[in-house]
């Protein structure tokens, strides 16, 4: 029988159906794109079961995304949707969750990590911190018991058999890891995958959930019988992310992919990195110490410029740079430690390799960058990144955790005024010249439909850093007025708040808006009372 679709009637008209099998080629494409663009595959599945030709319509877009994690099974299901005859040709992204675990020595230190569903989850996202004084009697409640939770650990209730066959999985999961970093993270399997997908134009690596809310349930699966969940990639002498990520855009060169999108974080900064001849050379003669670099016997100058020949079409190139080196003791609360930002911004800065691999995309329409730490300080400049080449296309430009000096960010502006659109600056230090200079050179060169500011903007100038430190997120999402004028500003021009600036510290400082207000409400955050009231 026929699968037929119920139209509304009212009472004065006969039923009327519609067999769905009557629909016309171009409709049933249609509907099944909208729904990849939804993301809907469940439904994508079930619509297949329609009939023949909606099964056979629904192969192309039953899996545009093939997703991979660290483990051998999965290269392996991988394979299997490269050999499809059809689903591989319509594979379109490749998302690698390349987190791995940790070995912790022991059953004794294995056990102390155990992971327990909902015990991490159900801690307030706030953190630790005491409350005020003025929180209510059920906020006072709730940070007791996540502190009690966090003295104490979580408690699990399984059976000391269960227990010892969980560590026995686990060490299979690290044994198996293991065979895969031997065998060059896998770099054939890739290859011999992606040579039978053709359309394959995104690239997307995460590590430490860079690039998605959490774990993916298939990855949590897939480890759950080990009681324990990758996270990071502490087990990598090169580095979170490197081996990974090089791997992907070795096999992608080789089979001579058009990639078009590549996002990547949280991705080591060493991936960056070449112990060439001449840096050995410098290392012995005590000019430099790059010790640090010397597990690194995979990352040589001719896999760079592989990988730097695998992102030459790319449109969209967005990184997420890693300066952490290690983790501390903390046994459930573990802080990164940032040791490696001089070495990371002094080798940047003497070499070329982060600025080679960027600026190897002539074609580059969206360019994201971000760094996670500036303590001490920045761990690179803008110039050590792009220096001073000029894409053709460039419509979308984001930097943070990096520093600049006026006139490089003012000539990054002025290379690309005839296409860059929008402009996102997070955690900027000016070591030259002035922000109310920067703002207004912008303004003069650029035609933007979006400015985002946040973060701390600091300069040589302690009273202008005071006034331009911006918290993203602060006081429940509320934006710093200060940078909404300053936003618009830079959209719009007009005399602006720039002209005047000790005006506009003397009203606006410490004053942010809600989103759904007006420009000319705000509130004070000097007062308490507002913002219990506003909560």
């Amino acid at each position: 029988m026929a699968t037929t679709a119920v139209l509304q009637h009212s009472a004065g008209m006969r039923s009327t159906t519609f067999p769905l099998t009557h629909l016309p080629n171009e409709i049933i494409h249609l509907v099944f794109e909208q729904l990849t663009r939804r993301y809907q595959q469940r439904d994508i599945a079930r619509l297949r079961l329609v009939c023949k030709r909606f099964a056979e319509i629904g192969n192309y877009f039953l899996l545009s995304e093939a997703h991979l994690f660290f483990k051998s099974s999965q290269f392996e299901q991988l394979r299997q949707i490269s050999e499809h005859p059809t689903i591989s040709k319509n594979v379109n992204t490749l998302f690698y969750e390349a987190d791995t675990l940790e070995d912790y020595g022991s059953m004794q230190g294995w056990r102390e990590h155990i992971c327990v569903p909902g015990w991490m989850h159900d801690l307030s996202p706030e953190g630790l911190h005491p409350p005020p004084p003025t929180a209510s009697e059920r906020e006072q409640r709730a940070y007791k018991r996540d502190l009690n939770k966090a003295m104490h650990g979580p408690k699990y209730t399984h059976s000391e058999m269960l227990l010892r066959r969980a560590y026995a999985t686990f060490t299979g999961h690290l044994a198996d890891q293991k065979s895969i970093r031997a065998q060059d993270y896998n770099v054939g399997r890739l290859k011999e995958a992606m040579l039978k997908m053709p359309k394959l134009k995104t690239i997307e690596m995460s590590t430490e959930c860079c690039l998605n809310n959490g774990r993916s349930t298939r990855m949590e699966q897939a480890f759950k019988d080990g009681l324990s969940s990758p996270y990071g990639d502490r087990q990598s002498e090169e580095g979170c992310g490197v081996g990974q990520l090089r791997s992907l855009l070795l096999a992608a060169d080789a089979a001579d992919l058009k990639l078009e999108t590549l996002s990547a974080g949280n991705l080591d900064w060493r991936f960056f990195t070449e112990p060439g001849k001449q840096n050995h050379e410098k290392l012995y003669s005590g000019e430099m110490d790059w010790s640090f670099l010397m597990g690194s016997s995979k990352q040589n100058i001719e896999v760079l410029r592989k990988m730097q020949t695998a992102v030459r079409s790319l449109r969209t190139l967005k990184l997420y740079i890693s300066t952490s080196s290690k983790y501390d003791d903390d046994v459930y609360f573990e802080d990164l430690s940032h040791v490696m930002v001089p070495e990371c911004a002094k080798y940047l800065h003497e070499t070329s390799h982060l600025k080679d691999f960027i600026t190897a995309t002539p074609d580059l329409e969206r360019l994201d960058l971000n760094f996670d730490c500036d303590d001490p300080y920045p761990p690179a400049t803008i110039c050590d990144c792009v220096g001073t080449f000029k894409w053709h296309a460039l419509r979308v430009a984001a930097f943070a955790y990096v520093s600049a000096d006026e006139d490089c960010l003012a000539q990054f502006f002025v290379r690309h005024a005839s296409t860059l659109r929008k402009i996102r600056l997070d955690t900027i230090l000016l070591t030259t010249g002035s922000w109310p200079s920067v703002f207004q050179r912008a303004r003069k060169a650029l035609t933007l439909e979006k400015a985002a500011l946040s973060g701390r903007l600091k300069s040589n100038d302690p009273e202008e850093s005071h006034y331009f430190d911006l918290p993203a997120g602060l006081n429940g999402g509320k934006k710093a007025k200060m940078e909404v004028l300053v936003e618009e500003y830079l959209l719009e021009g007009g005399d602006g708040p720039l002209l005047d600036l000790d005006a506009l510290f003397e009203k606006h400082y410490r004053t942010y808006l809600y989103r759904e207000e007006a420009l000319g409400d705000y509130v004070d955050t000097e007062s308490d009372e507002v913002i219990m009231d506003r909560f």
